[in-house]
């Protein structure tokens, strides 16, 4: 193994900044044991989860018909998938997080930008899928004792009473996982997934009996108009990108965890793409059938599960939707919110700690107050692609194009002032310009009157316009960047990495799991 990337141990770079902890250093080779199965697992769980799900039957309600409607969603998501195996890579090759990683492109110090910006969207997702638990949970209930309901006539905060303790119980859910730490996260998804396939194959065989088949599902024709199809098409792809957006930027956090590449790339190819299209095809063909059975399309499964007169499969169903929610929030918002919120203050936090901050600080978005309006949720979704979208433009342009696939694990935790990524005091400029530009372009169509049909292209502008004007503005110190790891850095030698005030005590030895407290 190789010791090119020792951290240097003088003054000036003994974690003054806390650039690192047990939790954000590199991980050895040995500590990456998830094999092909677990991110094929974990994508399932990602996939099953009901925002996915509505935001696909949507897709019906505002008049598409089925094949229109899967043309965009596999137009969505195969650009997601592609965008998210190009930064996968940078995860399996350092065994690092995103918000190190970023580092590289941002400088040390403008680095918490980015990071900021995605721990607020991590929180927020979390109460978002916190609060479709809740509902899973109180129709679970109401059907088993069906006096529950009665509480729905009293209300506290905005929220019925039967929700509000189902809430309560759910956040308490969420909390217990995040307080066991990142490996939770793989055992959970092994039986989480396949557990909501079970639910969606048995609405798709509900809605094909109600129908008469899978045939007039498939058939039914679409209601838009001819006129309004293109920009709804492309505005729909947006908002569809929006549920992906930020795993695409943070996709490191899972795939540092990977035995290798193939793995990690195996194991995506086979959860991501056939996942999602199968998912999708289930979700728009039960779109379609509560469209024939009650006249007006029912988006919500949780909704569906209601309808039905038999309390079991309510039960199952309901428990079904929670585990699912549980899953996607954790593997995605938990370990986002875990690593983002450590980096902020290394020397104090740790991927536990910050995942318990993450699920208190949930409650304050109140998603109850405004979840149910369709215009509100893609109005977010606009906002989180175009926020999301310039910073992973961004971070490819610069792993690929600027530092041609190199980087120096050692320069990410130096906190020298002639380390390769501490630019001008630990800022580089040129990135927060391109990532304010790409944020500007994304969004002008929303702020600027009579732009507004530019809005449907939020996220291609977002990644398109940062991820170019940071190419532009980089390429003249390209060869200076461009001089990343040496032989062997991928596999760096951990115990060299500093642990705050500068000891090596934590780092010997075994090392502690990710998300559990140095001892």
């Amino acid at each position: 193994m190789s010791h090119d990337t020792v951290v240097p141990t003088s003054a000036n770079a003994r974690n003054r900044l806390g650039l690192h902890n047990p939790d954000m250093r590199p991980l050895r080779a040995d500590e990456r044991n998830w094999t092909w199965w677990n991110y094929s697992t974990i994508w399932m769980g990602i996939v099953h989860n009901i925002v996915a799900w509505e935001v696909a039957a949507n897709l019906i309600a505002i008049g598409m018909s089925f094949w229109q409607a899967l043309a965009c969603v596999c137009c969505a998501y195969g650009i997601a998938f592609l965008a998210i195996l190009a930064n996968s890579v940078l995860g399996a090759k350092y065994g690092l997080s995103f918000p190190v990683l970023i580092r590289a492109a941002f400088g040390r110090n403008g680095a918490q930008v980015p990071v900021v910006l995605r721990a607020s969207v991590a929180v927020f997702w979390f109460a978002v899928h916190i609060y479709i638990g809740s509902q899973a949970i109180a129709a679970v209930v109401s059907s088993a004792v069906p006096a529950y309901s009665s509480l729905q006539q009293y209300h506290v905060l905005g929220m019925n009473i039967d929700v509000l303790i189902a809430f309560v119980v759910c956040w308490a859910a969420h909390a217990w996982i995040m307080g066991h730490g990142i490996q939770s996260v793989r055992r959970l998804e092994v039986w989480a997934g396949p557990s909501i396939m079970v639910l969606a194959v048995g609405l798709v065989i509900w809605a094909a009996v109600g129908v008469g088949g899978i045939g007039p599902l498939v058939d039914a024709p679409a209601t838009i108009a001819p006129a309004q199809f293109w920009p709804t098409f492309v505005g729909s792809m947006t908002a569809l990108l929006g549920t992906v957006a930020t795993l695409i930027l943070n996709i490191a956090d899972l795939t540092r965890f990977s035995r290798s590449q193939k793995d990690q790339a195996i194991g995506q190819g086979i959860g991501f793409p056939i996942m999602f299209f199968l998912f999708s095809v289930m979700s728009l063909l039960v779109s379609v059938g509560t469209a024939r059975i009650y006249g007006e399309v029912v988006t919500s499964p949780i909704d569906i599960l209601a309808g039905f007169d038999q309390p079991l499969v309510a039960i199952f169903g309901g428990l079904c939707v929670l585990v699912a929610t549980a899953s996607v929030n954790v593997a995605t918002n938990g370990v986002s919110a875990g690593f983002d919120l450590t980096n902020l203050w290394p020397s104090r936090l740790s991927f536990r700690r910050s995942g318990l901050i993450a699920v208190v600080a949930a409650v304050a978005f109140c998603p109850w107050l405004w979840y149910e309006d369709a215009t509100i949720v893609t109005e977010i979704l606009g906002v989180i692609g175009a926020t999301m979208a310039p910073i992973s433009g961004i971070m490819l342009v610069d792993f690929y194009y600027v530092r041609r696939r190199s980087l120096s694990v050692a320069g990410l935790f130096t906190e020298s002032a002639t380390g390769p990524y501490a630019y001008s005091n630990g800022w580089n400029v040129r990135a927060i310009v391109a990532l304010a530009v790409g944020i500007l372009a994304a969004t002008c169509g929303l702020i600027v009157p009579g732009w507004g049909g530019l809005y449907a292209f939020n996220w291609f502008l977002g990644i398109a316009v940062g991820g170019g004007c940071y190419l532009l503005l980089m390429t003249p110190h390209r060869a200076a960047a461009g001089s990343g790891s040496r032989e062997g850095e991928e596999y760096p030698d951990v115990d060299s990495v500093l642990v705050p005030g500068g000891s090596r005590d934590a780092a010997a030895g075994e090392a502690p799991v990710p998300g559990q407290d140095a001892r």
